[in-house]
């Protein structure tokens, strides 16, 4: 396992990290006015509103930007480059920033479906990356 830096735990986000150790990927909505984010927060950037609840998101979205990187900012994760960094819009109404999972410093295409997979990068974390899906295989569900 690569030696990352580690994601904030606290009480705002622990729901997140729980949920992504059991395969699932949940975003936080605002109870005022219906924004969703990620990371948590303890307040809507939109409407300040401290209230919010998680939901769970279904784990397809879109590959709206990517950058591979190819220098280290962090020593522990020189074994891990080139590695590929991804904006991925989903279908609740965020953009998230992620990993593109295996491949290392593949350029995927700008547009293309991803799906969430959880990778146990430690043995208390999990990390929520996305895979590629082949076109053929979006193909043949529709």
């Amino acid at each position: 396992m690569i030696d990352i830096p580690r994601p904030p735990d606290n009480d705002i986000n622990r729901p997140h990290w729980e949920a992504a150790a059991q395969g699932k990927l949940l975003v936080q909505r605002c109870a005022s006015c219906g924004n969703t984010r990620f990371p948590a927060m303890s307040a809507c950037p939109r409407c300040h509103s401290a209230e919010s609840s998680w939901i769970e998101c279904g784990g397809r979205g879109t590959i709206e930007s990517f950058c591979i990187f190819h220098k280290a900012y962090w020593p522990g994760l020189k074994a891990a480059i080139p590695y590929t960094v991804l904006q991925v819009a989903l279908p609740e109404g965020l953009s998230i920033i992620t990993n593109l999972a295996g491949m290392s410093g593949h350029a995927p295409r700008i547009g293309a479906t991803v799906e969430a997979v959880f990778e146990k990068v430690a043995d208390d974390l999990v990390l929520v990356r996305f895979k590629e899906l082949p076109e053929e295989d979006l193909a043949h569900e529709n």
